[in-house]
């Protein structure tokens, strides 16, 4: 049955669900009562072609089906005073609080924000950081419910476009005041307007847009993103080294298993060890089974082994998430410092949205050193070096090397360290693949944005990088929907505008 989309705005909004949620301050139950406040974000869907003129989605999102922090976490006996007595980035067994009206979070790293929500238990089930899909829900759900109208802290305690009028602000963090001739930057914790929640009301959820940066549970590696969907070995005799078919179960989102030409990763069990499988063909057998056929055993450097039934998969997928860009890996010896121009051979090669394949005149990026490619012959490279005013350096085998986006600037490319070169420009449009459509990715970029999503993109295309959402107190424009992706930083970044909150699938 088709509903208008005014009746779909309805349904989302009768069934959001403010939730109070009693868990201890320790993962292990050693501590002190704490309640968290959580918004209940019910299950959606967004119609396809509802965004630019009707290219995007391209087929209805399912979305929602989860708890979502109301608030940024907060340490859970922090105050409006204080951000509370546990040590920033060493959460230990405590378990992050959603709170209103006090000292966020800040300071911490992935690895630990990771942690500090996994520390909060209810009901016996941990939550965990937000995911990619989940803070995109957020964001589509505003774009749904309310345009271009969420508001947040981006300029120093209000919203750009709103006056500088106090109704307009939030509460100044006393931990992190104003600067820079600024009485604010940071504010408490859902302190701000109403128009800071995402459905513009008071049991919405507070500060998508802006006061600090969001760690988000995603990760690339020079510009490539794995996602992984797991499932078991369904054998009851488990399975040789030589079984080329290999049948499954409890298969994870099985409509987004590669059909054909898919990778999976048998877990090590007992004595087996890790093993890659590429596989032809995945079948459905109607009962709840699937089969891998035509699996070519012991790919990626692993050794076939024997496998019991019941052993953990997880099928692997690549992505390239820079715009018009590429990843691969370095695949001969290396490159020396010396040779000038080099010609290297290249390996597991992603390309990204819109580029079709290496060539003349591509920027690469390999650590903090710029390329650009002379010639290609297959999957040989030959590039001057140092390019952009970059040191010419020696990169290992297997290091990662990644085609710049043409669509997107080239700031700092003589930079050296954890944070040199980087490219920033605004969403234009989304990514469509099925697996990635959900997620809120740039397809393209440009310097001017489309008026649709318009939040700004920045990329590191070296080294692990971690996924934050949202900007912060400083980000103007930049930040105005949520959207906004930031994949500049290692996961060990820290810093006092960046946070972070959790949820709980249901």
């Amino acid at each position: 049955m088709t509903i208008s989309l005014q009746e779909l705005r309805d349904q989302i909004e009768s069934g959001t669900r403010e939730r109070l949620v009693m868990h201890n301050s320790k993962s292990d139950g050693s501590g002190s009562t704490v309640a968290s406040q959580m918004v209940y974000i019910p299950k959606f869907r967004i119609p396809a072609g509802l965004w630019e003129g009707g290219a995007f989605p391209t087929r209805d999102l399912k979305l929602g089906g989860f708890l979502i922090d109301k608030y940024q976490c907060s340490q859970p006996d922090a105050t409006a005073l204080d951000r509370g007595g546990t040590s920033a980035n060493s959460p230990g067994l405590v378990a992050a609080a959603s709170q209103q009206g006090v000292v966020p979070w800040t300071d911490i790293d992935w690895n630990n924000a990771k942690t500090a929500c996994e520390n909060r238990v209810i009901n016996g089930r941990a939550c965990h950081l937000v995911t990619m899909k989940e803070w995109a829900t957020m964001c589509f759900l505003i774009k749904l419910l309310r345009g271009d109208d969420i508001r947040g802290n981006n300029d120093w305690g209000k919203d750009y476009r709103d006056a500088d009028s106090w109704e307009n602000y939030g509460i100044m963090d006393p931990v992190k005041p104003g600067y820079s001739g600024h009485d604010i930057s940071r504010v408490l914790t859902g302190s701000g307007p109403v128009t800071w929640a995402h459905n513009g009301m008071a049991n919405g959820v507070f500060d998508i847009v802006g006061n600090v940066w969001e760690w988000v549970d995603f990760l690339i590696d020079c510009g490539r993103h794995q996602t992984k969907k797991a499932a078991q070995i369904k054998d009851t005799d488990g399975i040789t080294v030589d079984d080329t078919a290999i049948v499954i179960d409890n298969v994870e989102s099985p409509s987004l298993w590669p059909a054909g030409g898919g990778l999976i990763l048998i877990k090590a069990e007992d004595v087996n060890t890790d093993e890659y499988v590429t596989y032809t063909s995945f079948i459905d057998n109607g009962d709840g089974t699937y089969t891998l056929t035509g699996c070519q055993r012991g790919q990626n450097g692993s050794a076939a082994s024997a496998h019991n039934d019941n052993a953990d998969i997880e099928q692997l997928t690549d992505y390239c998430v820079i715009p018009g860009g590429w990843t691969a890996n370095i695949a001969d010896g290396g490159l020396d410092n010396t040779n000038d121009p080099a010609t290297f051979d290249i390996e597991k090669l992603v390309l990204g949205p819109g580029n079709n394949s290496p060539q003349v005149g591509d920027t690469l990026q390999c650590e903090t050193e710029q390329l650009e490619i002379t010639e290609v012959g297959g999957s040989m490279i030959t590039a001057t070096r140092g390019a952009n005013g970059s040191s010419v350096a020696t990169h290992a085998q297997g290091v990662g090397v990644a085609c710049l986006s043409p669509q997107m600037g080239n700031s700092n490319p003589d930079a050296t360290g954890d944070h040199a070169a980087y490219q920033s420009e605004r969403f234009d449009t989304m990514r469509t693949e099925q697996e990635l459509e959900a997620y809120a990715l740039p397809f393209t970029a440009s310097s001017g944005g489309s008026e649709e999503w318009n939040d700004r993109f920045y990329i590191r295309n070296y080294d692990v990088r971690a996924a934050m959402r949202g900007g912060y107190w400083y980000n103007g424009s930049s930040a105005r929907f949520g959207f906004t992706l930031n994949l500049n930083h290692l996961p060990s970044y820290l810093d006092y505008d960046r946070g972070f909150r959790a949820a709980l699938s249901l």
